[in-house]
């Protein structure tokens, strides 16, 4: 079984909405609790680019921030549009924008403050030799 990222978020159903609207992925399983609010989500945009959404036992008034790691997800579709779509919710977008890397991204911050990158490869004719220092291979 692969693995997925587990996030705990203030509202789960509003988490998982705002992930299908504004970024594309779909419900694989919703599970409700006691009271009938979801407690997980279990979200997928593609092939092994799963997050698992679930309940936050903090304060629902606490944002917590989520500087220690960023969700890197590889994606094949038009980087221009996913800006936008995500822009037009008000939400945090940086990009498109082209790294030295050979790579074209655009980073986004979700309602609870958790980052992701979104990355293309711009020319699949570069070897990695020739994008980064010796050093680095």
């Amino acid at each position: 079984m692969p693995l997925f990222v587990r996030m705990s978020v203030r509202d789960v159903e509003a988490s998982a909405r705002w992930y299908t609207d504004a970024l594309g992925f779909r419900s694989v399983y919703a599970m409700p609790g006691a009271d009938g609010q979801q407690v997980m989500n279990h979200i997928r945009l593609g092939r092994y680019q799963d997050l698992m959404l679930v309940a936050s036992q903090q304060d629902a008034d606490t944002t917590a921030s989520h500087d220690s790691f960023v969700i890197y997800i590889n994606y094949y579709d038009d980087m221009e549009e996913l800006a936008r779509r995500v822009s037009s919710t008000g939400a945090r977008v940086e990009g498109p924008a082209e790294t030295r890397w050979n790579t074209r991204e655009v980073n986004v911050t979700d309602p609870d403050g958790f980052r992701l990158a979104f990355s293309q490869v711009v020319n699949m004719n570069r070897k990695f030799s020739d994008v980064m220092p010796s050093s680095v291979s």
